[in-house]
């Protein structure tokens, strides 16, 4: 049974990565962050375990600095779900920095034999007292701080994730509202049920705790065939429970309904066709207006099909094909659109009181004054002068 969650966080992370990797490369984020929570998880197991303590002395300490990871992995991972696209920043890196200090805090561990570090983690599991030996190596601070500070590390950044999610779906169009309250309700389904049995276990522990201080969760509970081995498999189980979040909105086992399609396409090559792009054009589409609404590329004088394309790994004709064909609106008069409505904001704020008619067509991504002059009256059926003396 001590093996069964890192088997299941292993195929629960295949199944996300075959179904989300061609949609948003930022699914990596999650899988990261499944794989070392799960890993945490597993070494405080070895820890009150009585066995694996080679693998305990493998595990712990190479892996504690990416236990710092687990927090800014999840932030990201809804960053890239907001934004469409794997995304990387200054920040990442900036959060990354407790990490590193953890790593450079345990270097004087990696110049010990193997040996010793069996010897080392034996005594951790006689004792069940992560400080083990006196002579535990560090450089920087004991190595009591370290499992305290990813723990709290590691709570702060999930706080300020759904925060982010929150914060960004009072803020957001009526479309991405709709997509990040989906999303939060998914984290607050997953999150109580990881949280919440640690937390009544901790307690228990606590409340319990031996006269000799050390707080230790082997008790008669406990053991190797008790409950607390059942805490490691909720992380995996509960994704089973949001099949559309592991299958990113697919049925289960949607490549068996692939092959049997790509047998069908052989034979009814042009019946097929428009069945076997049915799926990539909502998503296509979806992916679209996902990345016009939440980066605004129309404010740039140059935002084109070739600039979505690009922007999205889309290809252009079904770029094309999402306007014409799906939203029934020529690009350039979605585009013009957009930019009249950014326009109208900043009219309605007092920025024509400061900034020239000129100067606001330019802020809303018009080439020209003669270019917004038209696609405004084209919108309103008046000039922006006459909108501004008819309703400021």
């Amino acid at each position: 049974m001590l093996f069964t969650s890192v088997f299941l966080v292993l195929v629960i992370s295949s199944i996300l990565l075959i179904n989300h990797w061609s949609q948003n490369k930022g699914i990596v984020y999650l899988i990261f962050t499944l794989i070392f929570f799960s890993i945490r998880q597993f070494t405080l197991l070895l820890i009150n375990s009585d066995a694996h303590v080679e693998l305990l002395s493998f595990l712990l300490i190479h892996f504690d600095s990416l236990f710092f990871l687990i927090g800014p992995c999840l932030l990201y991972y809804l960053k890239s779900l907001v934004h469409g696209k794997l995304v990387v920043d200054k920040y990442l890196f900036v959060y990354a920095v407790p990490a590193l200090v953890v790593l450079i805090n345990t270097l004087p561990y990696y110049s010990y034999t193997f040996a010793a570090k069996v010897a080392h983690f034996a005594e951790v599991q006689e004792t069940v007292n992560l400080l083990g030996t006196s002579n535990f190596p560090y450089l920087l601070f004991p190595f009591r701080y370290q499992g305290l500070g990813s723990t709290l590390f590691n709570l702060i950044f999930t706080l300020f994730s759904i925060g982010y999610v929150v914060h960004l779906r009072k803020n957001s169009t009526s479309y991405i509202k709709k997509k990040l309250s989906i999303l939060l309700n998914r984290i607050l389904v997953v999150i109580p049920i990881l949280l919440l049995p640690n937390w009544v276990l901790l307690g228990y522990s606590f409340l319990t705790i031996p006269k000799t201080g050390i707080l230790s969760l082997r008790q008669p509970a406990f053991e190797p065939d008790g409950f607390v081995f059942l805490l490691t498999l909720l992380l995996p189980l509960s994704f089973f429970l949001i099949p559309s979040w592991l299958y990113n909105e697919k049925e289960p086992f949607s490549f068996l309904d692939n092959l049997r399609a790509a047998w069908r396409k052989m034979l009814h090559s042009n019946s097929m066709k428009s069945h076997e792009n049915s799926f990539g054009k909502s998503s296509d589409l979806e992916r679209i207006i996902s990345y016009i609404e939440t980066e605004m590329p129309y404010l740039q004088t140059n935002f084109s099909l070739h600039a979505i394309s690009q922007a999205l790994n889309i290809p252009r004709i079904r770029v094309t094909n999402c306007f014409n064909k799906q939203l029934n609106t020529p690009f350039p008069a979605y585009r013009n659109k957009l930019r009249v409505a950014h326009a109208i904001s900043l009219l309605r704020a007092g920025d024509h009181l400061t900034t020239s008619i000129e100067g606001i067509a330019e802020r809303s991504g018009f080439k020209s004054k003669s270019i917004f002059y038209a696609a405004f009256k084209e919108e309103y059926g008046m000039t922006p002068t006459e909108w501004i003396k008819k309703h400021l």
